[in-house]
């Protein structure tokens, strides 16, 4: 019986995500070689952009008929190829480019989800079976790698944290203690936004090493103290809001609970703790959210959690919950809770 079109657009479905792994590392490969700069300035065959290359134009054929399928490039009616839309996001130097993710920082997503099946049978961290440290200490000993990773983070806090005081009422905080900050990106957007606000940032030395200069050109070098430092030592008292966003689910509930444990040590009865974090939602999950999620519980170990479970993991750890604020449009979700 010849296959239906449903079940031909199945099976081709199907091979499209067992074979999306290639997708990954053409991208990869043209980034590395320059090609949607090449491209920038005029289109190009297969041969000229071997040449440019210095590549073997046979093989780099096969990597460039990927990238037009999957719309990073555009093929011409000469056989020439253009930089489609997409393309124009891996073009080096552009405010909106993404071209680090698949160059300097591709070695942390591609070699730990190639121990994927380590972990899923052993529970151990697939990132260190993989490269021999965990993610956190590949970033201190590669340094442009750290440098990307933490600048990334600055560079997107504008985006994920514009609306975090539509959620959530700074107005009557003196003190807010960031745990995990990275450079400051989250406490310099609450700094411009609450005039009365005074910062804590704490994060591992070789992280909080650049923090100064950013808060300088901010003019708020004296509205907030820079503390080298792990959470999973101690963390710092005083404050009258403690922030972990998006720190939490770098970790399983170990190590989540033991930062916690040192978040409530050091909180007065009064004081709160905010998680901004995405929380896994209730059925079928968004294909991007899901990938990028078993990304991070590849490098890292950890992973999001619902609703009912970051609850579970905060009353584990002798909080309670004060409130759960969804994501909104502009706005990230946030979990408020206080020393129980």
């Amino acid at each position: 019986m010849p296959e239906t079109d449903q079940e031909l657009r199945n099976k081709t479905r199907l091979w499209e995500l067992i074979w999306g792994c290639a997708a990954s590392q053409a991208i990869h490969v043209a980034a590395e070689l320059d090609i949607p700069e090449l491209l920038q300035e005029r289109p190009r065959t297969c041969d000229e952009i071997a040449s440019a290359t210095s590549t073997d134009a046979w093989t780099l054929f096969g990597v460039l008929r990927v990238l037009a399928a999957c719309e990073i490039l555009a093929i011409e009616s000469d056989d020439r190829y253009s930089l489609a839309e997409l393309g124009k996001l891996l073009v080096k130097g552009s405010p909106t480019s993404h071209r680090g993710e698949v160059t300097d920082f591709f070695e942390t997503i591609w070699a730990p989800l190639g121990s994927l099946m380590h972990a899923v049978r052993t529970g151990e961290n697939a990132f260190e079976h993989a490269l021999g440290m965990t993610f956190f200490e590949y970033l201190s000993r590669n340094a442009e790698v750290g440098s990307f990773f933490n600048q990334l983070m600055v560079k997107n806090a504008p985006a994920r944290y514009t609306g975090l005081s539509s959620v959530y009422d700074f107005s009557k905080v003196r003190t807010v203690v960031d745990l995990g900050g990275g450079e400051g990106g989250l406490l310099l957007h609450l700094l411009r936004e609450q005039e009365q606000l005074r910062g804590v940032l704490l994060d591992l030395p070789d992280v909080v090493a650049n923090a100064p200069a950013h808060f300088e050109a901010a003019g708020f070098i004296n509205r907030c103290t820079i503390v080298a430092g792990s959470f999973f030592d101690s963390v710092p008292a005083g404050g009258d809001v403690y922030i972990l966003a998006n720190v939490i689910n770098n970790f399983n509930n170990d190590g989540a609970r033991k930062m916690l444990a040192n978040c409530r040590a050091a909180m007065n009865p009064a004081a709160r703790l905010i998680i901004v974090d995405a929380l896994y939602p209730i059925g079928k999950p968004v294909l991007w959210g899901a990938l990028a999620s078993l990304g991070v519980l590849a490098q890292r170990g950890g992973r999001g959690r619902t609703e009912p479970q970051m609850r579970a993991l905060l009353e584990s750890a002798r909080f309670r919950v004060c409130s759960v604020k969804a994501p909104g449009k502009g706005a990230p979700g946030l979990v408020e809770a206080a020393p129980a």
